[in-house]
């Protein structure tokens, strides 16, 4: 139809008002699962240090003959390793009148964007605890890196092809996993890792953590044989398409997948007991000069993972993402 002449029409309005709601909607995740499980200790050096040992071979044969002469028994010296200090850090900052506007969904700026930087932080610390990034010594001009779980799981972990663990030069894991050819996750090498972390520390398993699609992999194993349920009267019955625990040989274990491993060709398996994040000085924010109609802030977290035992976990790597 055709509009009437000289109708007055929403376009030629001067004061509609804006339909803005007093709310702000984020849906990126920001859980941190892993290091909300950890224990934490203090860092005194940029270079955090620990002590590993582990028992002789048991004997069946240990036996000594009546009145002889006492025999010394050889005896092996501690392993001393360690990790880098890794500064993670946020600048940000907001002018004068950005931050005392009136604004929707918040009051002041510099308090939103401080809140939501250290939010980005502790996802920055979780990421880099599930990576494979080998250690980095900071220098004057080389920022210190911490090494991630990738190359500190290595009494138990399960490679493919040409596929190594990384080595550890002067007490640290220095240099990158080798890659190996890329498989399918399957139930017997989960159940192979599980074995080797009870053969080699005597501990069950806790809980294994990977990639959402691995999961999905690991939810059709063929170990879970009940899928279905009886229901009676007149309740509706319920598929079970998922598996948040495995019951094992070895331990029943919690099944986590991890947002922040998406894309990753690694499954770990963790008892987060012998697990650590050594700190410096902790969360730190701190004002910056103030150079001009602005306010700027530093944000600081110095942390190291240190894995204090890693026969008492396992990794399966060269996976199929």
């Amino acid at each position: 139809m055709t509009v009437p002449s000289d109708l007055y029409q929403k376009g030629s309005l001067k004061g509609n008002r804006e339909d803005l709601i007093d709310k702000i909607f984020n849906t990126s995740p920001t859980e941190t699962p892993i290091t909300s499980k950890l224990g934490r200790v203090t860092a005194t050096s940029t270079f955090h240090e620990w002590q590993r040992d582990a028992l002789g071979a048991a004997s069946a044969d240990n036996a000594m003959i009546d009145g002889d002469d006492a025999t010394m028994t050889a005896q092996v010296a501690t392993e001393r390793v360690g990790n880098y200090l890794q500064t993670f850090s946020k600048v940000y900052g907001v002018s004068r009148r950005a931050n005392i506007i009136k604004k929707a969904g918040r009051g002041s700026e510099m308090k939103y964007i401080a809140a939501k930087n250290s939010l980005e932080l502790k996802r920055d610390v979780e990421k880099m605890v599930l990576s494979s990034n080998p250690a980095v010594a900071d220098t004057t001009s080389v920022a210190g890196k911490s090494a991630g779980l990738g190359v500190q799981l290595y009494s138990n972990a399960l490679h493919n092809g040409a596929g190594a663990t990384a080595s550890w030069t002067s007490g640290a894991p220095t240099t990158a996993v080798s890659a190996g050819t890329n498989r399918t996750f399957t139930e017997a090498l989960f159940k192979t890792a599980c074995q080797n972390i009870y053969t080699n520390s005597g501990t069950f398993v806790e809980m294994a953590v990977m990639s959402p699609s691995h999961k999905a992999t690991f939810s059709a194993f063929a170990g879970i044989a009940t899928n279905r349920f009886e229901v009676k009267g007149k309740s509706q019955g319920t598929v079970v398409g998922a598996a948040d625990v495995y019951v094992s040989d070895f331990g029943a274990i919690s099944i986590m997948p991890h947002y922040l491993m998406a894309g990753a060709n690694e499954v770990y398996l963790l008892n987060t007991d012998y697990i650590e994040l050594a700190t410096l000085d902790g969360y730190k924010t701190s004002p910056l000069a103030k150079t001009g109609d602005s306010e700027k802030e530093l944000a600081t977290f110095d942390v190291c993972l240190a894995v204090r035992s890693s026969t008492a976990q396992a990794k399966i790597d060269d996976l199929t993402p």
